[in-house]
């Protein structure tokens, strides 16, 4: 049913919440299914020092917001921008197909990062 990668971040998903003053937000909405994600990062030289979401959806869509920010913290854009899509795949680990949606969710959250903070890849 769920991996453990999905079961960790979304039973305990650390990055979730607000700042106070985002240097960037990012908010994509998924519109068969209805997932909504909304990121907030500070950002400090190209840095991403914090990144912090709020998410209505399902428990994977949920994961999926945990670890995308919680992979892009301590990340310039640029190094963000070079991650290959196998390597963002992998990165929620074996789906069922009911969930594959949340990938198009991981790679659409890279694509609006780097678009926004105006980086390609190298």
């Amino acid at each position: 049913m769920y991996n453990d990668i999905i079961i960790d971040n979304f039973s305990d998903p650390r990055n979730v919440g607000d700042l106070e003053s985002a240097d960037h937000e990012l908010e994509i909405g998924n519109p068969v299914c209805g997932d909504r994600i909304k990121v907030q990062l500070s950002v400090t030289d190209n840095l991403i020092n914090k990144a912090v979401f709020r998410a209505w959806g399902c428990a994977t869509s949920v994961a999926t917001a945990n670890i995308f920010c919680r992979s892009i913290e301590g990340q310039t854009a640029t190094e963000i921008a070079q991650r290959q899509p196998q390597e963002i795949e992998a990165m929620l680990g074996e789906l069922e197909p009911s969930q594959h949606h949340c990938l198009h969710i991981l790679s659409e959250l890279h694509e609006k990062l780097t678009a926004q903070l105006n980086v390609g890849a190298a």
